[in-house]
């Protein structure tokens, strides 16, 4: 029994010196991740020179060999010291909009029980990284960097990771320390405030209720006293014999309106990308208002990643949401065909579709359309710098538009 009992001694013994053997590999790559490029091929010549200096004796060569490792080693003990620190980022604002400025507030603080070593500090914002000095700090210090940022392009861009790196001054050596992972920053397209539209409001039993009060509907609304010509049919009774005097219903409107709101997403239907960026602004300000108004909306944008795809349907539950989907629209280079407006949701109360001034927007390639379709069509052309027209005939409303501005006023002035 005694000799079984001591069995399990030598095999505790191995687990602990692969255990051992398993951190030394990695502090192994660890520090051979530290060596930068240059650091890399200092080593490889400082190898040759010790390999050549065997077969020569050449003092030069085994000179060589020897600056070489000892910078190495000068580098390595310049980088030690302690880089755990914890980082938080926080924006002055959630997301920006183009042309829009934040501050971005960088907190690092120094969680352990011994003082950090002087270092960098980088952070990646989308395809650049902004590096910053950090001094070092002591035990429960915390240390603020702030940053002015600009939005001056739409898209969705990544905020961070954030690191640390601490070398030498040669740049043989670095040691790198990620504190925080990356996260999305939304710049959201420019918009413009929007009058509430008025086209695509129809009457509906099964639509929504709407603003105003009439006579004949579903949703109840409130009781008035009954006037001259009133449909008798409409008294209420109880409430009459309740107040002795006659009372009648009045209703909240019902109305249909689901709006689909399409946008051209075909290089080619625009002249240049800052007309392409106009039409974006148009279609996130129309789609603002329409999420606004109480408006049922279906957004269809342009998906690039698929050319088969006609377009692909944002999420509309909010205007941020909207906006953020707004955020990351890119023009197809592949063949988009234009959504046939005949094909609509047969509830749909108002179709939209905005393109360029290269695209088909001429009166008579949608008058059959619009007319195929049992709800009005707008058709909005952006054109930089065109003066603003409008035309209109039955069911279909033409616009061109030259800036955002233009927007505002062809809805006041819509029919």
């Amino acid at each position: 029994m005694t000799a079984f009992a001591r069995r399990p001694a030598p095999e505790a013994r191995s687990t602990s010196s692969t255990g051992s053997r398993q951190g030394l590999r990695s502090q192994t790559a660890d520090l051979w991740q530290s060596v930068t490029a240059l650091g890399r091929a200092m080593a490889l010549a400082a190898l040759i020179c010790a390999l050549a200096f065997v077969p020569t004796g050449w003092r030069e060569l085994l000179a060589g060999a020897l600056l070489g490792a000892g910078m190495l080693l000068l580098g390595l003990l310049m980088s030690m010291g302690n880089l755990s620190c914890s980082a938080e980022t926080s924006l002055d604002q959630g997301r920006l909009e183009v042309g829009g400025q934040a501050e971005l507030v960088l907190v690092l603080t120094n969680p352990g029980s011994r003082s950090t070593r002087r270092g960098r500090i980088g952070l990646t914002l989308g395809q650049g990284t902004i590096m910053t000095p950090l001094p070092a700090l002591a035990p429960g210090q915390s240390h603020q960097i702030r940053l002015k940022m600009e939005a001056r392009s739409r898209g969705v861009i990544d905020l961070g990771p954030v690191t640390m790196e601490a070398g030498d001054p040669l740049g043989l050596i670095r040691r790198r320390r990620i504190l925080t992972g990356a996260r999305k920053l939304y710049i959201h397209p420019r918009t413009v405030a929007l009058p509430p539209l008025k086209v695509g409001l129809e009457r509906d039993l099964e639509g929504d209720p709407g603003p105003g009060i009439v006579d004949d509907d579903l949703e109840f609304h409130a009781l008035r006293p009954y006037a001259p010509g009133d449909d008798m049919k409409r008294v209420h009774w109880l409430s009459t014999a309740r107040t002795g005097t006659l009372m009648v219903r009045q209703y909240e409107p019902t109305l249909r309106t689901r709006t689909e709101l399409i946008l051209d997403g075909k290089a080619t239907s625009y002249r240049n990308a800052d007309e392409f960026e106009l039409a974006v602004e148009i279609y996130a300000s129309l789609g603002c208002r329409c999420l606004l108004d109480g408006r049922r909306l279906q957004a269809v944008a342009p998906e690039p990643d698929d050319s088969n795809a006609h377009g692909t349907i944002l999420p509309t539950e909010d205007p941020r949401n909207f906006l953020d989907a707004c955020s990351a629209i890119r023009p197809s280079q592949d063949s988009y065909d234009k959504p046939d407006l005949s094909d609509a949701p047969e509830r749909t109360s108002l179709t939209i579709l905005i393109t360029g001034s290269l695209g088909d927007h001429q009166a008579s390639a949608l008058a059959g359309e619009s007319a195929q379709s049992s709800s009005p069509v707008m058709l909005l052309a952006a054109d930089l710098d065109a003066n603003p027209s409008l035309q209109t005939q039955p069911g279909l409303a033409n616009a061109v538009l030259g800036s955002l501005q233009d927007l505002p006023i062809l809805l006041e002035n819509q029919p």
